[in-house]
């Protein structure tokens, strides 16, 4: 299926995941419309405003554009203040992808929805003490306010549109060029501290976001429907994650590690949330990519891999 000519709405479009999907979607030949909750200065001049949590102003846009596609890249992803500002992360993350979801059912369309590996972790399952990642029917046990306001936006996204009109992708660990994310700040730690702890006992999948973007094109040529994973092939800890940075980058930080318990954060993380990526490998016909292949990809682009093997 072609995309070309095709209204794609895209909320969220001024973070890391929207930037890298916004040139892919021009040269996909699709009409792109850009929005975000920043102010328009602030989002850059291609961007329009858009809250979703104004219900008032979703439906206005909906009807006004009638998009082909929205793809709901928009989130509250501060984990830890989701703890003490709940409604906050409801109302964007929850009743967020709802509004859009009944904005589409009235206009037609369909709803792409990023989801997160936080809908998995919280709790003692089977997966997270034998290490096999998450499949899409994996029983959902939602890891702090975080994941559960994103697990309840699945599910109220899934619940409004008719079963081919909505497509949840989950993700993890993302890093981009165009965010602050991980990789940025161990780059920048490297250059201020001679060690750096980072934590050990946390296990998952870093996915860079320009793959993910790429991908989110083909699932979209696809038509495709129902829950998916898209991240990258892992099964790695912060710690390790941080030691590939820095040997791919060339850079001699002397690394810790740090439990989880150390840290002492005020929300839980999931100890365990790789992906697995069996079904979306399927309906592509092709490999997702190994871990350290994204980090590679991602300093190439930064201008600063040294490791090219």
């Amino acid at each position: 299926m072609t995309l070309r000519g095709k209204t794609i709405l895209v909320t969220g479009a001024a973070g890391m995941l929207g930037r890298d999907l916004a040139p892919l979607l021009e040269d996909a030949g699709t009409r792109p419309l850009l929005t975000d909750n920043r102010t328009p200065g602030d989002a850059g001049p291609s961007i329009s405003r858009l809250d979703i949590t104004d219900q008032e102003a979703v439906k206005d846009i909906v009807q006004h554009e009638r998009p082909d596609w929205i793809v709901n890249c928009a989130a509250y992803t501060n984990v830890d203040q989701a703890e003490t500002d709940y409604q906050t992360a409801f109302q964007v993350n929850a009743f967020g992808p709802a509004r859009l979801a009944a904005a589409l059912r009235e206009s037609g369309g369909k709803l792409l929805h990023i989801s997160s590996d936080y809908v998995f972790g919280g709790g003692r399952q089977p997966d997270a003490a034998s290490r096999n990642p998450w499949c899409e029917d994996s029983p959902l046990l939602p890891c702090g306010i975080y994941g559960h306001s994103k697990c309840f936006g699945d599910q109220l996204a899934l619940g409004t549109l008719a079963p081919h009109a909505a497509l949840i992708v989950r993700t993890s660990w993302l890093h981009g060029r165009y965010g602050p994310n991980f990789l940025d700040t161990m780059l920048r730690l490297a250059k201020e501290q001679k060690e750096i702890r980072v934590v050990d006992d946390q296990i998952g999948s870093p996915t860079w976001t320009r793959w993910l973007a790429e991908t989110l094109i083909k699932l979209m040529q696809h038509d495709a429907s129902g829950v998916y994973h898209a991240a990258s092939r892992g099964d790695v800890s912060w710690f390790m994650y941080a030691g590939e940075i820095f040997r791919q980058a060339g850079l001699a930080a002397e690394l810790k590690p740090w439990s989880s318990a150390e840290l002492n954060r005020p929300a839980p993380r999931p100890p365990y949330s790789t992906l697995a990526v069996k079904k979306l490998e399927r309906l592509l016909g092709t490999p997702c990519p190994d871990w350290k292949d994204d980090i590679r990809g991602h300093l190439e682009e930064l201008g600063i891999l040294k490791e090219k093997q």
